[in-house]
């Protein structure tokens, strides 16, 4: 059953269920109404009689009623016996009416069917016998039979237009609700993510069907970035690859090589693979989103630079020089320690000079200098987009995706990124983070994944 016809059901049974009880409690009121007049008639007749039956002998004939017709008697002797009565063949009273003889204080009232009618019967206690007077039900049992049928009309109607104005109601509620699905069947069906998802109205149907848009939108732009990501690097993968494929056909066309042109094609091949490996890495980095799960905690950005630039020296055989405070962060400390990382590989890369890198690090900024040949003004707004390389950069190793991923992991932490000449030539590339008050983390920086996968391919300057 679909949410609509649901929801009618229900109101249709909410309607029926308020009007049964209504209608039962107002039957029951009116019933009990009628009686109570019909019993204060009984009372007022016995008392219009006067005083006639209170005395002994008089229990042999029936009142005297003048203004009484209405009401039918019946006479009781001194052994409940039927001594006078209007009724034909009279009627026999029960234990309960019997009880009353004698007792002039006690009253007793009863519903009884006497030949085909029934009467409301009040059975008067006196000394010596009892009075019963009755009164057709005929008028009071129309009433109520009349209410009743007319109770149940309007149960039958209230709960066809409660039905109604529920399926009414639960299809403009699930309007929305059935253009999402068929929304969502389409995307399931062709695949498309660019449907019309209708997000009328701020109710939860109206956010619902919105957060739906927004999430179809996200997964279109993940869609498109990963297509672009893989056509470029399709690209990006040819360049080595060519170079691999023609200095190995280079070896197997020329196997009598002189020494020296064997060890420069094969230090070539080395590079091409290392090139390679770097592209592989940073793809899988790209494409796997990295560290993007990691917790984010607070650490000085000074302590992690200065930790990750001797690392650097170590493996690389650069010099690092480093000035820093201590620059409290927030953020997920392998996902910044490979942005910084990257800086440092792309300034080694671009300053072959083999001089010192200078780092300094300020007010959660991170600034990595190089004397490279710097970047044009013109190049410098597209430095960190994926796989750009610059025109000074062509004829250097590197994917192309190393500032890509800086750009990723500060937007990530709600950060800018910088580039700016600086004097005297070369570039300075860097990061601004918020500061962030409070403790910081204690004891030795882990060394996650991100930080490790550049600085492990770069090779010590005597390799």
């Amino acid at each position: 059953m679909s949410l609509r016809w649901r929801i009618a059901l229900a109101l249709g049974v909410i309607a029926a269920t308020t009007t049964i009880v209504v209608g039962v409690i107002s039957y029951r009121t009116t019933r009990d109404r009628l009686y109570d007049e019909v019993d204060t008639s009984l009372t007022d007749a016995v008392g219009l009689l006067g005083r006639s039956f209170d005395r002994p002998g008089e229990f042999d004939r029936l009142p005297d009623r003048g203004p009484l017709s209405v009401y039918d008697f019946q006479v009781l002797g001194s052994r409940g016996e039927v001594v006078a009565s209007d009724f034909v063949g009279g009627f026999e009273p029960d234990d309960e009416q019997v009880a009353l003889v004698g007792e002039t204080r006690l009253t007793t009232v009863q519903n009884m069917t006497i030949g085909d009618e029934e009467y409301r019967v009040r059975t008067f206690g006196l000394r010596g016998g009892a009075l019963q007077i009755a009164r057709p039900l005929d008028e009071t049992n129309s009433v109520l039979d009349s209410l009743r049928a007319r109770l149940l009309v309007l149960v039958v109607a209230v709960t066809a237009a409660g039905a109604a104005a529920g399926f009414v109601i639960a299809g403009g509620v699930t309007a929305s609700l059935r253009r999402l699905t068929a929304a969502a069947e389409a995307v399931e069906t062709t695949g498309q993510l660019d449907v019309d998802v209708p997000a009328d109205g701020h109710d939860e149907v109206g956010r619902l069907s919105a957060a739906f848009r927004r999430m179809l939108n996200a997964l279109a732009r993940s869609r498109d970035d990963q297509q672009r990501l893989v056509q470029d690097a399709g690209h990006e993968l040819r360049t080595p690859l060519t170079s691999l494929r023609t200095n190995l056909d280079v070896l197997r066309r020329y196997p009598d090589l002189p020494p020296d042109q064997r060890h420069q094609v094969v230090d070539d091949l080395h590079s091409e693979i290392e090139e390679l490996v770097l592209l592989v890495e940073e793809v899988v980095a790209v494409a796997s989103g990295g560290l993007d799960d990691d917790p984010f905690e607070p650490f000085s950005l000074g302590d992690v630079t200065r930790e990750l630039a001797a690392r650097y020296e170590r493996r690389s055989g650069r010099e690092v020089r480093v000035e820093a405070d201590e620059s409290p962060v927030e953020g997920q400390l392998g996902a910044v320690q490979r942005a910084i990382s990257n800086l440092l590989d792309n300034a080694r890369k671009f300053d072959p000079s083999g001089g010192a890198i200078d780092v300094r690090v300020a007010g959660g900024t991170v600034e990595v200098l190089d004397r490279g040949p710097g970047i044009a003004e013109s190049e410098q707004a597209l430095v960190f987009e994926r796989f750009h390389r610059s025109v000074e950069a062509r004829t250097l190793p590197g994917s192309g995706l190393g500032l890509s991923i800086v750009r990723d992991v500060v937007t990530r932490h709600h950060g800018t990124v910088r580039v700016a000449s600086r004097d005297g030539g070369g570039a300075v590339v860097g990061f601004t983070l918020p500061l962030k008050s409070g403790p910081l983390r204690s004891g030795p920086l882990r060394s996650g994944p991100l930080s490790s996968a550049p600085l492990s391919s770069a090779r010590p300057a005597d390799d």
